[in-house]
């Protein structure tokens, strides 16, 4: 609303310009895709240690890389990784469509 001039000088109106901040956002996030022992497979999982992958993918196993290369991950600092399992001949999640 403009301000009703009274008498000389200077006037400071402030106007929204409609712009709106910009939300940050982890950037920090890896995923791994590969074999894993056991787990949900085609589905992504977030873990935040190896601990925690040992847990729900069933740890270090010599045929995956992806188990060999989340170690290192978190022992250089990784905190954020998804593991989407993949597996040979595995079945698909049940579609609820079908």
């Amino acid at each position: 609303m403009p301000v009703t001039l009274s008498y000389p000088g200077v006037y400071i109106e402030e106007v929204s310009s409609g712009v709106r901040t910009i939300t940050g956002v982890a950037t920090s996030i890896t995923a791994f895709i590969g074999r894993t022992l056991r787990g949900p497979v085609n589905d992504p999982v977030r873990v935040q240690s190896f601990g925690e992958f040992e847990r729900r993918f069933g740890g270090l196993w010599r045929d995956s890389t992806l188990s060999y290369a989340l170690q290192q991950f978190f022992q250089n600092g990784g905190t954020d990784a998804l593991i989407v399992r993949v597996h040979n001949g595995a079945l698909p999640p049940l579609s609820p469509w079908r």
